[in-house]
């Protein structure tokens, strides 16, 4: 992409200057679900994190274990056989994210708008988004799938069903997941939130009809004492609480045909999918490195001058960060693929 020059963007010197408008800004989701993993620094861009397995349970099947009371018993007078543990890894590599914006100094001096500004607001916004599609891309590394009236992507042909929700609940509870209790809140604060004892259901803003229409449907200002957990939040079907947001996933033309449906489209053949993302607590996470986690902003302005651009003639902003998404329990996370409704009259 080229610097921001004094021609473009274009000046409006000598036409009347309108308001500045307000731009698309995205709103993060997911990572309020995710656990944080401390790591320290210097210590290499691999991470294992390691689980032990419940007695009676294999790596391969940790949230399923059986035993008896019977093969605990000590008869008198024998010493029981020693045990060990096994243990569960999983593997993450850490990596670095990280956008520039560059403009010229006549921009700078000579141009009406304050460029460089709007350039470290935009690094925000933009990285912001960068981190949520990371997490995004960790939890569709999940196992643990389900699609809606078929089998696969292909043949998923039905939106957001009370069965799908009870389904995906059975399944978590059987895996021994517990409900998230805290939260990370929205703000630039460290720390965890209460929230009532609850999964949490992560999918995109066309699903929201589709909820609203499951019977047994809580939306958001019905809860009464219960508090919303984040602005995004549209209400609870049983232990289910739905965040929406545009930036989840959305596959067009991906499922199975609609021909006597009324699921939407965008070429009227095949339907469109959304996944549904339904974690519970300690299901997934990302890393911290202690200040390696958050942005770190540099702006050289025009007057950095330096052997590269003796004369100052050009300005940079840039912004980068750390980070990796897991699912560190496959059984404690549901992937769903779903289609929705039209809405045609």
């Amino acid at each position: 992409m080229p610097l921001a020059t004094y021609a473009s963007p274009s000046q409006r010197i000598g036409r009347i200057k309108g308001t500045i408008l307000r731009h698309a800004v995205r709103v993060a989701t997911l990572e309020m679900s995710g656990e944080v993993y401390p790591q320290p620094v210097k210590s290499g861009d691999t991470v294992i994190f390691r689980q032990v397995v419940p007695f009676g349970a294999t790596a391969a099947s940790p949230n399923t274990f059986n035993t008896t009371a019977a093969a605990h018993l000590i008869q008198e007078g024998f010493t029981p056989a020693a045990e060990s543990i096994s243990v569960l890894d999983t593997t993450v590599q850490v990596q670095k994210y990280g956008a520039l914006y560059g403009y010229t100094e006549r921009q700078k001096n000579l141009g009406e708008d304050d460029l460089p500004a709007w350039m470290e607001e935009q690094l925000g916004e933009r990285l912001g988004l960068v981190r949520e599609l990371i997490y995004i891309g960790a939890l569709q590394g999940g196992t643990n799938r389900f699609f809606n009236g078929g089998t696969t992507r292909a043949t998923t042909s039905q939106p957001v069903t009370l069965n799908l929700i009870n389904r995906m609940t059975r399944n978590m509870a059987g895996n021994h997941a517990s409900f998230v209790r805290k939260i990370l809140p929205a703000s630039d604060k460290v720390g965890t939130g209460a929230i009532q004892a609850a999964y949490l259901a992560f999918g995109h803003t066309d699903l929201q009809q589709d909820i609203e229409q499951i019977p047994g449907y809580i939306a958001k200002k019905d809860y009464g004492t219960m508090t919303s957990c984040h602005e995004m939040e549209i209400g609870a079907v049983g232990s289910v609480r739905f965040i929406l947001s545009p930036t989840m996933p959305r596959f067009s033309d991906a499922g199975a045909a609609i021909a006597g449906t009324t699921n939407l489209s965008t070429t009227g053949t095949l339907a469109d999918v959304y996944q549904l993302f339904v974690v519970a607590k300690d299901g997934w996470g990302h890393t911290k490195f202690r200040g390696l986690d958050a942005f770190k902003y540099k702006h050289l302005p025009v007057d950095a001058v330096d052997k590269s651009d003796p004369t100052g003639e050009r300005g940079y902003v840039s912004a980068t960060f750390y980070d990796a998404g897991v699912v560190t329990n496959h059984g404690w996370c549901c992937i769903c693929d779903v289609t929705a409704s039209s809405l045609l009259g």
